[in-house]
C-alpha cells in the first residue's frame, strides 16, 4: 500500500505516510507541564506504528491560553517534560514534531488579542487590537517556542494557522480589517506569518523544518476560500515552510474542523487537492479519514502526500499496524460521535466512547487472569459485548446470552437516526470480536434461574439495559402514545403529525428520523433548550435541520394531559395550550432493566455483577467503560 511507502522531505524521513495530528487531550498538568499520562499516550500511539506525530498544540503565550489545561511552552521549565515525550516516542520509528499555537480572540482563560476589534461572535468580547509592537512580541514567542521545542528534540515544528487561532486571524480577510504593513491585502496579511517563520529559520537554522496548518477554506460569507489558501500556500513555501497541512474552517463552522458522524468522510481530501496543486512541497489531508481504504484511495488519487488520522488513533493506538498487517477489520472504528470534542470543549480530560483504555494506557492493560473462569454474561449490547471481549481476552470462558436476535442493544437505537448511522461499524467491530475471539454467543434466549445456573457459572455479569421510563401523564396508555425506542426501531406505526414529549438525545433523534420520512413533528420539554445532552457541533447541525424542516420547539413547557387528538401543555406562565397531533411519542429517559434480579437474590450461588444501563442508564461511553473495567479486574 502507498499508505506505508516511506517518504522524505526537508531533510525527514518518515517510514509511512500515516500523521496523527495535533489534538488537545487535557492529559498534561495544570500547568501547562507534560504528565506521565501524556508521555504514555503518544507513545503507545508511536508503538502503534505512526509515522509522523504532531504534539498537540503548545501555547506561546501565557496570558493568552484556551480552554485549558493545555501543553504550554513559553518558558524553559517546560522544555524537560517535552524531551520525555520525544524519548518515549523515538524508540519506535515515528518522526516527531510539535505544534505552537497562540489562540488569539478564541481564549477563554486570558486576555483576547486579534489584528482587528471584532470579537468571535456578537456576544464575545472585542479583542485588544495587536499594535506593532505586540505584532512583534508575539513573533518572538513563536520564535523563541520554536528553539525550545528543538532543544527538547522535536524534528519539526508545525505552526498553527488555521482554525481562526490568531495566525489565521491575521491571514483571513474576515478577521483582518488593517490597512497597515500587517493587513489590507494578502501580502500585508500574510507578514505576520512570514516574520515568524522567517524567525524560526533564522534561530533554528535552516534544516530545521517547519510545517504550517491551514484552514483550506473557512466555508463561512467573507472568509477565506481555496482559491485565497493556494495563493497563501504558495506564498508560505516561498517563506521556507516545508510542508501543509490542510484542514478548515474557524469558530463559526465547527464542523468542518471537527467533523461528526452527519459529514462526509474524507470531506476535506479536495480541499487538500487544490492546495497541493499550488505547491511543490507534501500536502497532508484531513478530516474523518478513519479507514485505511480510504487514506489509500486520497494518496493513490493523487490529492494528498501524506493523511492524518487523528479520532480514529484516540480510538485505537494501533491503527496503523493494524492496518499494515491486514487487520484492518479489527480496527477499532471511531464514530465520529465527537465525545472526545465535548470533553475538550469543557475543560475535561478526553475520554473515547468506544475506547475505555484512553488516557489510561499504562495503568488499564489486558492481562491474562490468574485463573480463567466460567463467565456468563445476559445481554448483549455495549457493555456486554465489551466485557465479553475483554474478559476473552483476558483467558476466560465466556457465554453471553442475549434474547434478541441479533447483538448490539441500544447501539441499534443510537445509529437509528439518519445522522447516526455511523454508530453501526461499532456494533458490527464488538460483534466481530467477540465471534473472532470464540464467546459462546447464544442469540434469541431470555434467561431464568434455572437457565443460567445450568450454564454452571462462576461469575455472572448482568447487562440487560434499560427500559423506557413512562410517567403518569393521564392518557399516556392511550393507542396512540408510543415510546422512542419503539418508533425509532420501527415495531409500530405512526402518523402525520407527532408529538414528542421530551427534547433530550432520544427526543432530538426520534424528531429527526420522523422528519426525514416527511412527519409533522412538535418537541415539548421541559428545560430552555432541547438536546442539552447532545455535543454541542451536532446540537447546533440539529437546530438549523429542525428550522429547515418545520419542527416545532415547544421549551419550557409541560404535558399536562394526552388526548385523542392533542396534547395538552402549560408554559412558565402555566398558560394552557393544546398541540393537534396524531400520534404520541415518549422519550423522558430510562430506567434500569431488573428482569433478572432474581440472580442478587439472598443465596444465589455465584458473584453477580452489574454494568451499563442494568446499573444506571447512561451513555456508550459509561456502558463501555463499566464492561471494560469489570472485566479487566475479575
Amino acid at each position: 500500500m502507498k499508505l506505508f511507502e516511506p517518504i522524505s522531505f526537508a531533510g525527514l524521513r518518515v517510514k509511512n505516510r500515516v500523521v496523527m495530528p495535533p489534538m488537545g487531550m487535557g492529559y498534561c498538568h495544570p500547568d501547562g507541564s507534560v504528565s506521565d499520562r501524556v508521555v504514555n499516550y503518544y507513545k503507545q500511539r508511536a508503538a502503534g506504528g505512526v509515522g509522523m506525530i504532531v504534539v498537540e498544540n503548545c501555547i506561546v503565550d501565557p496570558d493568552v491560553l484556551g480552554v485549558g489545561p493545555e501543553l504550554n511552552l513559553f518558558d524553559d521549565k517546560f522544555i524537560p517534560g517535552l524531551a520525555r515525550v520525544v524519548d518515549a516516542v523515538k524508540p519506535f520509528g515515528s518522526t516527531i514534531g510539535l505544534q505552537l499555537n497562540h489562540m488569539g480572540r478564541q481564549t477563554t482563560l486570558g486576555k483576547p488579542v486579534a489584528p482587528s476589534p471584532i470579537g468571535i461572535s456578537e456576544r464575545g468580547p472585542v479583542p485588544r487590537v495587536l499594535d506593532q509592537d505586540g505584532i512583534r512580541y508575539v513573533v518572538d514567542e513563536f520564535v523563541s517556542a520554536a528553539h525550545r521545542g528543538q532543544k527538547a528534540g522535536f524534528e519539526f515544528i508545525e505552526i498553527h494557522g488555521a482554525h481562526g487561532y490568531l495566525i489565521c486571524e491575521f491571514i483571513s480577510p474576515l478577521s483582518n480589517r488593517r490597512d497597515d504593513d500587517y493587513g489590507g491585502d494578502p501580502d500585508r496579511r500574510l507578514r505576520f506569518s512570514r516574520e515568524i517563520v522567517q524567525g524560526i529559520r533564522q534561530l533554528c537554522g535552516e534544516r530545521f523544518p517547519i510545517q504550517f496548518r491551514i484552514s483550506g477554506s473557512e466555508y463561512v460569507p467573507g472568509g477565506l476560500t481555496l482559491d485565497d489558501t493556494a495563493y497563501v500556500s504558495k506564498k508560505l513555501v516561498e517563506f521556507g515552510v516545508a510542508s501543509v497541512s490542510v484542514s478548515a474552517g474557524n469558530w463559526q463552522t465547527l464542523k468542518y474542523i471537527m467533523a461528526p458522524m452527519f459529514m462526509p468522510a474524507g470531506l476535506l481530501a479536495d480541499d487538500a487537492a487544490r492546495i497541493k496543486s499550488a505547491v511543490s512541497v507534501p500536502v497532508i489531508a484531513v478530516g474523518r479519514i478513519h479507514s485505511a481504504a480510504l487514506a489509500e484511495k486520497i494518496l493513490l488519487d493523487g490529492k494528498a502526500d501524506m493523511v492524518a488520522v487523528g479520532r480514529g488513533l484516540i480510538a485505537d493506538p494501533d491503527w496503523a499496524k493494524k492496518a499494515e498487517e491486514g487487520h484492518a477489520a479489527d480496527v477499532r472504528p471511531c464514530i465520529s460521535c465527537n465525545t472526545c470534542v465535548d470533553y475538550v470543549s469543557r475543560a475535561m480530560e478526553v475520554k473515547c466512547t468506544v475506547n475505555a483504555g484512553l488516557g489510561r494506557e499504562y495503568d488499564f492493560e489486558i492481562e491474562p487472569a490468574p485463573r480463567p473462569a466460567r463467565v456468563v454474561i445476559a445481554g448483549g449490547g455495549p457493555g456486554g459485548l465489551e466485557a465479553a471481549r475483554v474478559a476473552r481476552l483476558r483467558g476466560h470462558h465466556v457465554t453471553l446470552v442475549e434474547r434478541d436476535t441479533r447483538l448490539g442493544g441500544k447501539l441499534h437505537l443510537s445509529a437509528a437516526a439518519p445522522s447516526k448511522k455511523e454508530v453501526n461499524s461499532f456494533t458490527d467491530f464488538l460483534s466481530r470480536q467477540v465471534h473472532n475471539l470464540g464467546v459462546d454467543v447464544r442469540m434469541g434466549e431470555q434467561l431464568n434461574r434455572d437457565t443460567l445456573l445450568a450454564l454452571q457459572p462462576e461469575l455472572v455479569v448482568l447487562a440487560t439495559g434499560s427500559v423506557p421510563v413512562v410517567p403518569p401523564i393521564p392518557g399516556a396508555q392511550l393507542p396512540h402514545v408510543a415510546v422512542a425506542e419503539d418508533v425509532l426501531l420501527e415495531r409500530v406505526q405512526v402518523g402525520k403529525r407527532v408529538v414528542i414529549v421530551g427534547g433530550g438525545g432520544t427526543g432530538c433523534e426520534t424528531a429527526e428520523w420522523l422528519m426525514e420520512r416527511g412527519h409533522q413533528v412538535a418537541i415539548i420539554e421541559m428545560m430552555s433548550h432541547i438536546g442539552l445532552n447532545i455535543e454541542a457541533i451536532s446540537r447546533r447541525w440539529m437546530y438549523y435541520e429542525f428550522k429547515k424542516f418545520g419542527v416545532k420547539l415547544l421549551t419550557q413547557c409541560r404535558v399536562l394531559r394526552i388526548e385523542s387528538s392533542q396534547v395538552i401543555y402549560a408554559n412558565e406562565q402555566k398558560q394552557e395550550f393544546a398541540e393537534a397531533c396524531d400520534s404520541v411519542v415518549i422519550a423522558l429517559g430510562y430506567r434500569p432493566n431488573d428482569s433478572m434480579s432474581f440472580c442478587e437474590d439472598e443465596g444465589f450461588p455465584v458473584p453477580v455483577y452489574r454494568v451499563g444501563d442494568c446499573e444506571k442508564p447512561g451513555t456508550i461511553l459509561d456502558a463501555v467503560t463499566m464492561g471494560a473495567n469489570l472485566a479487566a479486574r475479575i
